[in-house]
């Protein structure tokens, strides 16, 4: 088999995804077996969230017997039930009551801990340190029992949720058909279709095969528009596409294209491949042999995108009151020449476009029709004041109103318009995955801006590496990145490198 990065390289033109499209449903009793199976998955997330709740107020219990009373703060039916609420929620925002969390705890024991942490610091902390009574216990016992609590939380919740997986594996629990899409160029038989739900710990729903008939049981897809529309609808969230060797390099292509199609869109998308028919792995059994990779996912999750908007909001509204004078003032010198806002549609989360705000900086009679062309030294666009106020990145200040409205963050990759062009090439034509950018929200700065990859992309590896940097942003991001961007975007903006 091709290494897997292949499939990130293709071009994400390819006629051969238009077909009739039509969905067709499977058996009756494959659709009764499947609604047993929704119900079995539902009841166990709901145990799941029990397990929870009774883990986190079992640690608190335990903390005081273990090490010392609970501060008095933390004394109380109200306290206990807000605690375990608050913690059940950061898990729910964190997105660990998902398939993948709950099928597997051990492979996301890194993020259940971070969202532990971050549920438990701001509370435990809370207990230990806000002491408004005599009776409660000393400091250093109060931040004891707190450490305490949290270690046993911890505990307690990866051993339930070990336990639920086992029995889930144990009475083929999966999760409800339909969210789930198999890609594939050839048939599905059953065997395979058995083994593929055992490997993702689901059951498959929809097969895409470009046309083929056999469906194993599945709900068949035959166009690419249609699995877009139910993606862009919700009805499916994962894509699974198995690889094999016997694909011609024409369904490799195929395959390719319809990755590329979907880089923007929010859904899951896993590769799938038989280790011992792909590259001879010996010694593993036949019925274990199927491996699975994940290529493209939630790059971030939604308690780091609460966080992430309230940040939004907050910086937003402070910049707009620290600028409001200097914004009034460009206005009144715009509006002598002209109108003063330049509208524009850019593409943003999803691929969803939306409106973008910028005071005017070219004269408004240059304006292409047929495509977006992107400003370079010396154009001759440009106004005298416009060049000021790009070269001091000031034109972008009404994009304040873009962060607030949610269209955009204050960090992120920043938006283009669609098509934009650059020399002979748009943006979209030159690298096949540049929609993987669009899976976070664009940004009024972001780390392309900041290392200096600004201003004109003549050729198409000077693009490369401004979406480069984006990947890297989106695939490493933290809250201490989107800091660490913020600081570095004022000596960057002063040092104007590439802002014309």
């Amino acid at each position: 088999m091709p290494p897997l990065h292949t499939c990130l390289l293709a071009s994400a033109s390819d006629a051969d995804l238009r077909f009739g499209a039509i969905v067709r449903t499977g058996s009756r009793n494959h659709g009764e077996h499947a609604a047993h199976r929704s119900l079995g998955w539902a009841g166990g997330i709901a145990l799941l969230v029990l397990g929870d709740f009774a883990a986190s107020l079992a640690a608190l219990k335990l903390a005081g017997l273990l090490i010392s009373p609970a501060p008095t703060l933390a004394a109380g039916f109200n306290s206990w039930m807000a605690y375990g609420a608050v913690t059940v929620a950061a898990m729910l925002l964190a997105g660990v009551y998902t398939i993948g969390p709950a099928r597997a705890p051990h492979e996301h024991a890194a993020l259940i801990l971070r969202t532990l942490i971050t549920a438990h610091v701001i509370i435990l902390l809370r207990f230990a340190l806000l002491r408004t009574s005599p009776t409660t216990p000393p400091l250093a016992a109060s931040i004891g029992w707190a450490a305490t609590a949290f270690g046993l939380a911890a505990v307690l919740i990866m051993g339930v949720r070990l336990l639920l997986a086992m029995w889930w594996r144990r009475s083929d629990v999966a999760a409800p058909q339909g969210a789930t899409a198999l890609v594939m160029t050839g048939q599905c038989d059953r065997d395979l279709r058995a083994r593929l739900d055992r490997l993702t710990g689901q059951s498959l729903g929809y097969l895409f095969t470009w046309g083929m008939t056999q469906s194993a049981g599945l709900r068949t897809i035959a166009e690419a528009a249609t699995l877009a529309a139910m993606i862009r609808a919700g009805k499916i969230d994962d894509i699974l596409v198995f690889i094999r060797r016997a694909d011609d390099a024409a369904a490799r292509r195929k395959i390719d294209a319809l990755l590329a199609s979907l880089a923007d869109q929010p859904v899951r998308v896993r590769l799938a491949f038989d280790a011992v028919a792909e590259i001879g792995a010996g010694g593993v059994a036949r019925g274990q042999s199927l491996r699975m990779v994940t290529v493209l996912d939630q790059p971030i999750r939604p308690l780091g995108a609460a966080y992430k908007r309230a940040v939004d909001l907050m910086g937003g509204a402070v910049l707009f009151v620290v600028f409001a004078p200097l914004m009034l003032a460009i206005a009144l010198l715009l509006a002598t020449s002209g109108t003063v806002l330049f509208h524009q549609r850019r593409i943003g989360l999803d691929g969803a476009p939306f409106t973008v705000f910028k005071f005017r900086t070219m004269r408004p009679a240059t304006r292409t029709a047929t495509a977006t062309v992107q400003a370079r030294r010396d154009d001759a666009r440009i106004t005298r004041l416009g060049a000021i106020l790009r070269r001091l990145s000031l034109d972008e200040l009404p994009q304040i109103l873009n962060v607030v409205r949610g269209d955009m963050s204050l960090v992120g990759p920043r938006p283009h318009a669609p098509q934009t062009s650059a020399g002979d090439f748009t943006f979209e034509q030159a690298i096949a995955f540049y929609g993987v950018r669009h899976r976070v929200k664009p940004g009024l700065t972001g780390l392309a801006q900041v290392r200096g990859l600004r201003g004109p992309t003549d050729r198409p590896d000077m693009l490369a590496a401004r979406v480069a940097a984006d990947l890297d942003y989106i695939e490493h991001w933290s809250p201490w990145l989107d800091i660490a961007i913020l600081l570095r975007t004022i000596p960057a903006v002063l040092g104007g490198r590439n802002a014309y």
